[in-house]
């Protein structure tokens, strides 16, 4: 493995873990056993490091997304439950310090990656609503985009410290609650 991609790997552990705000890069440079130097060569600043691992978390997402969405064995149904328990899981690795710190510290890569979400969204998900259409699940006289709408506000609780305060939950626990919501409704049958 070369030293960007073990900076990488470590970092995003990390940042995920703790947040990125109370990394240092000497935390950094000790765990992987190299100079400051080196962690210079390849990232400029911390910044740019943070920046570089929401790239990989971004892949890394995309990547499964686009396994689940485009599985032809899967139904519209089981392709929901695999992109819900991938949606849960990650959300529970990646600290609500993490979120925080992308909020507050560096909001011009907040807004990056928000913009990346909402792209996520509209090709992955739509995909897999499109696909409920056709398979008769979702109902075909709700315009596909305003679902999308709704789905894409609603995902956006669980990335919103005032809304974990608010509900006094963790991102995931959000995520599974608006997302069974967003499903099943409020009314009762």
């Amino acid at each position: 493995m070369n030293v960007r991609t073990r900076i990488l790997k470590i970092a995003k552990k990390k940042f995920l873990k703790n947040g990125f705000y109370k990394v240092s890069m000497d935390s950094l440079v000790k765990e992987l056993r190299t100079s400051k130097s080196s962690l210079y060569n390849h990232f400029a600043s911390k910044d740019e490091l943070v920046k570089a691992v929401i790239d990989q978390l971004n892949i890394d997402i995309n990547s499964a997304l686009d396994e689940i969405v485009n599985n032809d064995k899967l139904s519209f149904k089981g392709k929901l439950i695999e992109v819900s328990e991938f949606t849960k899981n990650l959300l529970s690795n990646v600290s609500e310090e993490f979120l925080k710190d992308l909020e507050i510290n560096t909001p011009d890569i907040w807004d990056y990656y928000q913009q990346t979400r909402i792209e996520r969204i509209n090709n992955y998900y739509k995909k897999l609503f499109v696909n409920g259409v056709d398979e008769g699940i979702i109902r075909d006289d709700i315009n596909i985009n305003v679902i999308l709408t709704v789905y894409m506000n609603l995902m956006e609780l669980p990335l919103k410290t005032q809304y974990q305060e608010f509900l006094g939950l963790h991102n995931q626990n959000i995520y599974e609650l608006t997302t069974d919501i967003f499903l099943n409704g409020i009314i009762r049958k």
